[in-house]
């Protein structure tokens, strides 16, 4: 089957198949979804492009591992700056066992300056070089201060257990430690303690920290105070006019335990103070003095 067209202008006939003709109304028939389909569908570089744009400068410009290797880095300097802070802590805590008081061990920032010789900008590595060397530092310097804090605890309770606190307001100025003339015999004796002689009624404090083993009345020294201070260190304090504390109770450096008067065998008000270690009695002035 043919299909025969007629031109005016030249007034010749043309004729085309079936074939060619099915072919040609086809293609004018797809023609404007075509065209539609161009304009309303965007590429998908297009889409790319738009998405790119909407994201920030400097994440288009950083990749996925310096990303995540700045991440690591910042969670490595929180951790140092966790360390400052109980570095920090720790100092303070030494400052107040110092007693010295808040602010006067702050140091001011050590002054440095000089010519910039061969200055550069940092690399990632030496950045995290220097963080694992600040890291190290940090880590030696607690280890030392946390050593010398437990010294200083040991020295401390070794210092308040030692009986180097006067045992009364006064000086002791009647019989001292050593051989003397018995004031009731008249024969030579060994005076093995202190005599503080005050009035009656006159506080008498713990000379160091300790659990009390004994407050009770006794023949020779009257009403009398023992504490023990650990390690076969004992005080004792005799001829009281009244006892304040009671056995196995725990007394404190300076705590009033008991007053001066003159029970057991006594001429007079006064204080009679033993330092004895393991039973032994020793001078109890070579331990009042040492804290002077």
């Amino acid at each position: 089957m043919n299909i025969i067209f007629v031109s005016n202008s030249m007034a010749r006939t043309r004729s085309i198949s079936l074939r060619w003709a099915i072919l040609l109304l086809g293609f004018v028939s797809l023609l404007p979804v075509a065209l539609a389909l161009a304009f309303i569908v965007p590429h998908a570089s297009q889409e790319h492009q738009v998405a790119k744009s909407l994201l920030p400068v400097t994440f288009n410009m950083v990749s996925a591992n310096e990303l995540a290797h700045i991440d690591a880095l910042a969670q490595h300097l929180g951790e140092v700056e966790a360390k400052l802070i109980r570095l920090d802590a720790l100092g303070t805590r030494l400052s107040t066992m110092a007693g010295v008081k808040d602010g006067a061990a702050d140091m001011l920032p050590p002054g440095r300056g000089g010519p910039a010789v061969n200055a550069h900008r940092m690399s990632e590595q030496e950045l995290t070089q220097k963080l694992a060397e600040l890291d190290r530092a940090i880590d030696l310097s607690s280890d030392k201060l946390s050593l010398l804090e437990a010294m200083m605890l040991q020295q401390r309770l070794q210092a308040s257990t030692l009986p180097s606190t006067m045992p009364t307001e006064v000086a002791y100025n009647s019989s001292s430690y050593g051989w003397r003339v018995d004031p009731f015999s008249g024969h030579m004796a060994f005076h093995e303690g202190l005599d503080f002689v005050a009035e009656s009624g006159t506080p008498v404090y713990a000379s160091a920290g300790g659990i009390v083993t004994a407050a009770e009345q006794t023949h020779d020294y009257g009403k009398i105070v023992k504490i023990d201070h650990g390690a076969g260190l004992e005080t004792r304090y005799a001829h009281a006019s009244d006892l304040l504390v009671k056995a196995g109770e725990r007394v404190e450096r300076g705590q009033l335990i008991a007053r001066v008067g003159s029970t057991g065998r006594s001429t007079g008000a006064h204080l009679h103070f033993e330092v004895r270690l393991n039973g032994a009695a020793l001078d109890p002035r070579k331990y009042l003095q040492a804290m002077k």
